[in-house]
């Protein structure tokens, strides 16, 4: 390829390479979304009261169990799948340990948030409130994970990431 073809395919392939990004984000947050729904039913139910950040409820306690596996699942199966969809991807030790990492990192997280929801004496919540502002928070995480676990992978991929359209 002369200068300018080259230059172009990179450009093509950045542009691919984002757009399969912001596809792969807007799934993860509504997938993290509604996963973050599924548990807070299971672990409040439907009851309409308010909710406690610490004892009896545990509400801020909650960050650190929903934000490990939001971290987890968000970088690996993303990356998994753009694996796959690239053909001669990366190794998937790197795709492993680097999962690993956004979950220590996801659980990090959730405890100091837990430690500061809990440390600031906040007021009960309301259920509704709650239930929105997790499914919010398990979006937003799930969102910025995937991002973060995809954009490596898909700027090293030595083949064209046209495949992760299909």
């Amino acid at each position: 390829m002369d200068g300018h073809a080259g230059t172009a395919a990179k450009i093509v392939r950045a542009m691919t390479a984002a757009t399969s990004i912001r596809r792969e984000a807007a799934i993860s947050f509504v997938i993290n979304a509604v996963l973050s729904l599924a548990f807070f039913l299971g672990l409040y139910s439907n009851t309409g009261r308010t909710l406690s950040w610490i004892e009896p409820d545990g509400l801020a306690l909650d960050f650190v169990p929903q934000s490990l596996a939001v971290a987890l699942m968000s970088a690996l199966v993303p990356a998994l799948i753009a694996r796959r969809r690239l053909g001669n991807g990366p190794p998937l030790r790197p795709i492993l340990l680097r999962a690993g990492l956004f979950a220590i990192a996801g659980a990090c997280l959730g405890a100091l948030l837990a430690r500061v929801a809990s440390g600031a004496e906040l007021p009960a919540i309301a259920w509704s409130t709650a239930l929105a502002g997790k499914m919010l928070y398990g979006g937003v995480l799930g969102a910025l994970v995937a991002t973060l676990a995809l954009r490596p992978l898909l700027a090293t991929a030595s083949v064209s990431t046209r495949k992760m359209h299909r």
